[in-house]
């Protein structure tokens, strides 16, 4: 009981959280961009606030390993109300600093933790689902959000998407208070590997540098489109807030939304390694094609293909990663990932302004498409779990 409403309360904050952070998303970067920032000054604000939250995910891991889960997630999601109120009140590009180093503050403290006590409250069988039904909450907002912000912005002015998103992280914090505790005593090896919640063949040190590698591979290729999406799209296009809006409303909310469900049969009947290694190739291609659209109708459909492709793999992901690592290292474990995935998405934003300034707009997107096809070779060093937990009933 203490579970199941432990995970209809987070789906809640997942909902909420969304909603909340992707009013201002599309419009974001225009934001940062109208306060005078160059491209490359662009790119060093995203990446700021991504450095700070790589450097935290790891400690608050390894605390609500020690500790517990309620109170420091209950303290990184208030701490997120803070900055979005902020943002809205700045006159230049360099007083959004310590407001986007809180930001990734917050934001180090909560992730790992969301994360971890999902695994808390799933068993090897149910994970993969688990884990998709709660991705649904978070990519509902993703997908409602975008488009209302930029409609906000456009009607009301481009700063009252970021009063709505402190106002909903307010009105969702008394929500962690709520929950209950849900991390795991430390378990015998003998005992885990019984119940067959992790892999300790050949240990599990290597299984986490793999999926290490993997974030901070497709970190830079995502982070390093992040900042000049929109920039790019205003430019060559000629497009108002809404309509930017639609874009990742559609290109990300409905295209990763979709793919959840089948995603989530996938991560149970077929290995996961090759699950990863085909739709991180496959979707490579699109994140180049994205930059030659020649008109909005394909701008839509290229971003729709790339991350519909590219997110049929989360599931797979996750939960290969935490079946491979002792239950009582989930928090640590997904610290580790959220860091390394988080450092990728910081250096990817700060080349993304240089490789725009120095190379032409194209460059960027050339990056990602490179990095994120790459990284579908990591996974074939993984072992499977999938077919040795079904060894160990």
């Amino acid at each position: 009981m203490t579970y199941g409403r432990n995970i209809l309360i987070l789906s809640i904050i997942f909902l909420v959280g969304s909603l909340a952070l992707n009013l201002i998303g599309p419009i974001w970067p225009i934001y940062i961009n109208s306060l005078g920032a160059s491209m490359t000054e662009l790119g060093l604000v995203f990446s700021i606030s991504n450095a700070v939250a790589a450097v935290m995910q790891i400690p608050s891991g390894f605390l609500s390993d020690k500790y517990g889960r309620r109170q420091l997630h209950a303290l990184g999601t208030l701490l997120a109300a803070f900055p979005p109120l902020m943002y809205a009140l700045v006159n230049n590009w360099f007083d959004l600093v310590p407001w986007v180093m809180l930001s990734g503050f917050a934001t180090g403290i909560y992730i790992p933790i969301r994360w971890a006590i999902i695994a808390d409250a799933s068993s090897t069988e149910t994970m993969a689902k688990v884990y998709g039904w709660t991705n649904i909450s978070w990519l509902i907002g993703s997908t409602i959000a975008p488009f209302i912000g930029g409609v906000a912005a456009d009607l009301l002015g481009i700063r009252f998407p970021f009063y709505a998103y402190a106002l909903l992280i307010f009105a969702v914090f008394p929500l962690t208070l709520l929950m209950k505790e849900t991390r795991r005593k430390p378990q015998s090896k003998a005992i885990e590997q019984k119940s067959g919640n992790v892999n300790f063949v050949n240990g599990y040190l290597f299984t986490v540098v793999i999926f290490s590698l993997i974030n901070i591979i497709q970190g830079i290729g995502i982070g390093v489109t992040s900042p000049v999406i929109p920039v790019f799209v205003e430019e060559n296009f000629l497009v108002d807030y809404t309509f930017i809006g639609i874009l990742y409303a559609i290109g990300f909310g409905v295209a990763s939304i979709i793919v959840q469900i089948p995603s989530s049969k996938l991560s149970d009947l077929f290995d996961r390694r090759k699950v990863m290694f085909v739709t991180f190739g496959a979707s490579a291609p699109f994140f180049l094609l994205f930059a030659y659209s020649r008109n909005t109708v394909e701008l839509i459909i290229l971003m729709f293909l790339s991350n519909a492709i590219l997110n049929s793999s989360w599931l797979a992901f996750q939960t290969l990663m935490m079946e491979a690592t002792p239950s009582s290292k989930w928090g640590l474990v997904n610290g580790v990932s959220a860091t390394t995935f988080w450092i990728g998405l910081m250096l990817g934003n700060a080349l993304s302004g240089i490789l725009w300034d120095g190379w032409g707009r194209y460059a960027p997107f050339y990056a990602s498409a490179f990095t994120i096809g790459i990284s579908a070779i990591p996974p074939l060093f993984l072992k499977e779990t999938r077919v040795k937990a079904k060894s160990l009933r």
